[in-house]
Parts: C-alpha cells; structure tokens; sequence
C-alpha cells in the first residue's frame, strides 16, 4: 500500500461538485482488415468530471500553447479503473466560453499527479 492511495477517491469526494458532467471517449482497438489496413474498433465512452479552463498568457507564451488550445481538468476519480485520458482520446464538456454548451475537444497532450487525482488534458 502506497501513502497515494485513495488520493484519487479523496479528491473526487472534495471537489466533484465544483466540476461539470463530461464523457471521455476513448478510441476502439483497430483490427486487421487481411489486406494490409486497419478497421477501427468502436469507440467506448466514459462518463466524467470535468472542467474547461483557459491557459493563462504566461504558460502560454513560455510554453508555446497556441491560443486556440484549451485546458480540461478531468478528476481522476470520475473515470473507471484503468481508464487513463491520453493523446488521441476526446473529452465533451459545458465550455464556459460558449455559454455553457457542450464542447468536443482532441486530447493534444496529458500531464498529471502521481495519485491520478487531477489530469490537466491540453485540448483543441
């Protein structure tokens, strides 16, 4: 046992009130086609707590984030076991800049805390 466990369900009980309903999916697992491509494999959803934030211009600048890009905060706690946003997935979330409507968003990059508590997903 790890001093991390359960950080991940402590912070989903501390803050899932704060964060809107959102749905992560995940791409479906390609198959061969026999022919040398690929089909791909139906996309699975998860529900999710989410959070669509702005970069400031501060990280944006000495990151190089383009202005377009968006960050989505996603509780860890919220997902199913073993289900880990990454690049190529989507997250649909309430988009504060379009009035709360229901915004998809490409998963561009990832970063986040040991625990799993927290993801910070750099979408567009």
């Amino acid at each position: 046992m790890s001093i991390i466990t359960g950080e991940a369900e402590a912070a989903y009980e501390d803050f899932a009130e704060d964060f809107e309903d959102g749905i992560l999916t995940v791409p479906g697992e390609a198959t061969s086609d026999g022919q040398g491509g690929w089909i791909p494999g139906a996309p699975a959803t998860h529900p999710c707590k989410a959070l669509v934030t702005d970069y400031n211009d501060y990280r944006r600048i000495s990151l190089g984030i383009p202005a377009t890009d968006r960050q989505v905060l996603v509780l860890g706690g919220s997902l199913p076991a073993g289900v880990i946003p990454s690049k190529g997935h989507q997250i649909t979330a309430p988009d504060p800049s379009n009035g709360g409507a229901m915004r998809t968003f490409d998963v561009i990059a990832k970063t986040g805390d040991p625990a799993s508590a927290l993801y910070k997903l750099q979408a567009r």
